[in-house]
């Protein structure tokens, strides 16, 4: 949303041969599923059209387009992550843009760019978007060297560049045969810290936040047990997606060598009279168990099932929704501040994608959702960072709910969420006591607006939104990462808070 005045806007190669993923916070019950398109697309997508950018402290993902077999970036975003803009210049068919003492001059369908006195060509030519201006890959190898002046390493045609003093690490790939199973052993270059969990059907390897830089990133294998093991990390999540050939097969991964290689027994469940026999002895994880489909492996303590709580990154795809005077626009903005908890929250927007109101809600609603949480950005004055919490607010021709009331049998999807309201106002306070915990944030109290994202949740629903974001500010404290982490571990705390019983009255 734009503003508190207006809340309701919203290569392969060949080697011979759902309970839900638990986090590991065991104060609150939380849950992880990479965003809606997860939901609706085939199960077998797995990985977002995204471009990562690995620097020496993070990594970023760029949403990636593709035009005519062309990829482009959004500019502002790419300089804003190395740097700071200082400001812009936008006219009909041109932009000027002002990154630290150097000037840079676009103009739209010209592969022509100026740095101060200098022009550089690029590979494609420079394009508006959904009123984002984009550049294509070739910017990041041609022009930002010369503006961060540091080393860029690129490998033609993948989706992954590395800035500055990283040392990403690789792995190689075996496959062996072992008694009814497949034996996958994956030796890195380093030690590594991994988790593994289960997801429509395959397992996933997940590497935490080490830059990887695969040999082959496609394993196509010949094996009864195994199909294929690839390497994504489009979502911001590097990870390794590890195809079965069958359902119904056990998965035992376990590390050794100090962390340097992973061992994972693909085996065929035992039949009652193998019970009884030799059976193979797998790779087993401290608790004995196979990994099975929505449960994290042996690499991290097993827990119950859990509830799932959504966070949904407002706007989206071609909704940009507002923007600072120095080019940061919401949309944008709001993917980090979600990805700042998203392996611990189930998001309904992991990419730059439309979302609409009604599958943010059927989200919520199909997950059985115990909480859901809209992040927002834009103008609420002059203070900044600001803070703002909304609940729903119902027309003035509807009857509050009455608390002693029997629930009824049937509730219209467009007023489920007028039901809730009580709940959603205790969420709301709890949230606004942990943010005014945070040095320097101005954290009002909450109130209620007609927030057609918050209508149809069935569950308590609150928004969040972060000021200021507007074309005459810059957007240099809401883009810090140390403030960003402060608002998701305060979401966190709130959270668990409220759940135990200890929201504000």
């Amino acid at each position: 949303m734009r503003s508190a005045a207006r809340p309701q806007r919203e290569g392969q190669k060949s080697v011979p041969g759902s309970r839900r993923i638990l986090p590991p916070w065991w104060f609150f019950p939380l849950v992880l599923i990479i965003g809606l398109p997860a939901l609706l697309w085939p199960p077998r997508e797995l990985r977002s059209d995204n471009f990562l950018v690995y620097l020496p402290s993070r990594h970023v993902a760029l949403p990636l387009e593709t035009v005519g077999g062309a990829r482009f970036l959004p500019l502002l975003p790419i300089l804003n992550m190395v740097g700071k803009v200082g400001g812009i210049q936008e006219k009909k068919s041109s932009l000027k843009v002002f990154f630290g003492t150097t000037q840079l001059a676009f103009r739209e369908n010209d592969a022509s760019i100026q740095v101060e006195k200098a022009k550089y060509d690029l590979s494609q030519p420079v394009h508006l978007s959904d009123g984002q201006w984009m550049v294509p890959v070739s910017f990041l190898t041609t022009i930002l060297p010369r503006l961060t002046h540091q080393t860029v390493e690129y490998q033609e045609g993948t989706n992954r560049i590395f800035i500055g003093d990283v040392k990403p690490a690789s792995f190689t790939v075996r496959l062996d045969p072992i008694t009814s199973g497949a034996r996958l052993t994956i030796q890195f270059t380093e030690s590594i810290s991994v988790k593994a969990a289960s997801s429509n059907g395959k397992w996933l390897i997940f590497l935490g936040d080490r830059p990887m830089e695969p040999m082959e990133p496609f394993y196509r294998f010949q094996n009864p047990y195994i199909s294929s093991l690839q390497y994504d990390d489009q979502d911001g999540v590097p990870k390794l997606i590890i195809s079965p050939t069958s359902v119904g097969l056990n998965f035992f991964p376990s590390q050794v060598e100090g962390g340097r290689i992973l061992q994972a027994d693909v085996v065929r469940p035992a039949t009652p009279m193998q019970t009884s026999t030799s059976q193979p002895t797998p790779a087993s994880s401290p608790e004995g168990q196979a990994a099975q489909p929505g449960q994290e492996s042996s690499t991290a303590p097993a827990g119950p099932p859990l509830p799932a709580v959504v966070l949904d990154a407002g706007h989206g795809g071609t909704d940009n929704g507002a923007h600072s005077h120095d080019g940061v626009w919401e949309k944008g903005l709001m993917i980090q501040y979600v990805g700042r908890t998203r392996m611990a929250l189930l998001l309904t927007r992991g990419a730059d994608v439309n979302v609409s109101f009604e599958q943010r809600a059927l989200v919520a609603n199909q997950s059985s959702a115990i909480y859901f949480v809209s992040f927002h950005a834009g103008d609420l004055g002059t203070a900044t960072p600001r803070i703002c919490i909304f609940t729903f607010q119902p027309p003035s021709t509807a009857s509050p709910a009455d608390a002693d009331a029997p629930a009824p049998v049937f509730v219209p999807w467009d007023n489920v969420q007028q039901a809730r309201l009580p709940q959603s106002r205790q969420l709301a306070l709890a949230l606004q006591a942990q943010f005014a915990l945070i040095n320097g944030v101005d954290a009002a109290l909450p109130s209620s607006a007609p927030l057609r994202t918050l209508r149809s949740v069935n569950a308590p629903a609150v928004a969040v939104e972060l000021g200021g974001l507007t074309p005459d500010t810059d957007a240099t404290a809401l883009t810090n990462p140390g403030f960003q982490q402060q608002v998701a571990t305060a979401v966190v705390q709130a959270l668990a808070s409220f759940e135990k019983g200890g929201n504000p009255q």
